[in-house]
């Protein structure tokens, strides 16, 4: 939990708003601001999950329901995290084709009875579950990060052959906090393909340990103004990185892990990216997926002057 990741004296408080809790920290100096850390867990927050099934049909145009395109998650009084899904060059409409973040609750990481393909779970058909081994399969509740119910799920990357765009998160009336991190899992479109390996891939006999590749998630800042921050280098966060001698080795993340986005400074907003070994002719090969959850931002007061 926040209290241990962030690495202060905290006393956990009420609830600010749907869908984050707030941590207030201080040393022992009076004169000195407390710590203010808000967490944006996305739970119960109102806004329409990824649905009816682990497809999340209800995110694309054209869905017959409520179809989800955007919300927004309390941060302070005045400001408020907006995230949503992006504009899609097959539709020209707002929906996943286009890359974006929704929120979710799956977790199938297996077949669930009466399901057939053998490939089901790490499929299209699942892109809106998470890969927690933490969470018992299929129940559809607990997947999330500390347990928790609700995360988001990211697709999209951007280059010169994506056909989708980065899934972006920004504070509205322009506000700027610091960051202090983020907790990823892969998703289990991403996890299987990675590990049963891709028929569509530059290795199709070959896993992702067997090809000795890699798939990390970058996380890059902008200021109120949409120019870069941290020099436009972004923050790297590796989902597994099998190169021998690598000083990243990572097995393939099926399990909550923290990223510190300190780096990043202040920001109005992020952009989530995913960059891969396994590249092609048309783009990048592995699914462009992540699952993302307790959004961890420093919302201490300036000090008076």
């Amino acid at each position: 939990m926040i209290r241990s990741e962030i690495r202060y004296a905290c006393m956990a408080m009420a609830a600010l708003a749907a869908g984050s809790f707030f941590t207030s920290c201080s040393d022992d100096d009076d004169n000195t601001p407390k710590k203010e850390i808000v967490t944006i867990g996305f739970e119960n927050t109102g806004i329409t999950l990824a649905g009816p099934t682990s497809y999340g049909a209800n995110l694309y145009n054209g869905y017959e329901g409520t179809q989800f395109t955007s919300g927004e998650i309390a941060v302070t009084p005045s400001v408020k995290l907006h995230f949503g899904l992006n504009e899609s060059m097959f539709t020209d409409e707002i929906d996943f084709y286009g890359g974006g973040m929704a929120l979710s609750q799956w977790n199938y990481r297996s077949n669930p009875a009466g399901q057939g393909g053998v490939d089901w779970w790490y499929s299209y058909h699942n892109q809106c579950s998470v890969y927690n081994v933490n969470s018992t399969d299929g129940a559809n509740q607990g997947a999330g990060a500390d347990g928790s119910n609700t995360f988001g799920i990211c697709f999209g990357y951007k280059d010169n052959n994506s056909m989708s765009g980065r899934s972006r998160l920004s504070f509205t009336n322009r506000a700027e906090f610091p960051l202090v991190s983020v907790d990823f899992c892969n998703s289990s479109y991403v996890y299987g393909t990675l590990m049963e390996g891709n028929p569509f891939g530059s290795h199709p006999d070959k896993n992702i340990k067997e090809a000795k590749g890699w798939f990390m998630v970058e996380v890059y800042g902008f200021d109120a103004s949409n120019n870069p921050v941290n020099g436009g280098k972004p923050v790297q966060f590796y989902l597994c990185d099998y190169r021998d001698g690598s000083a990243t080795a990572t097995e393939t993340i099926s399990t909550w892990k923290t990223c510190d986005l300190s780096a990043l400074g202040k920001v109005n907003a992020i952009e989530i990216d995913l960059k891969g070994s396994d590249y092609g002719t048309y783009g990048l090969n592995t699914p462009s997926y992540v699952c993302i959850d307790n959004l961890r931002i420093d919302v201490t007061p300036a000090p008076a002057k």
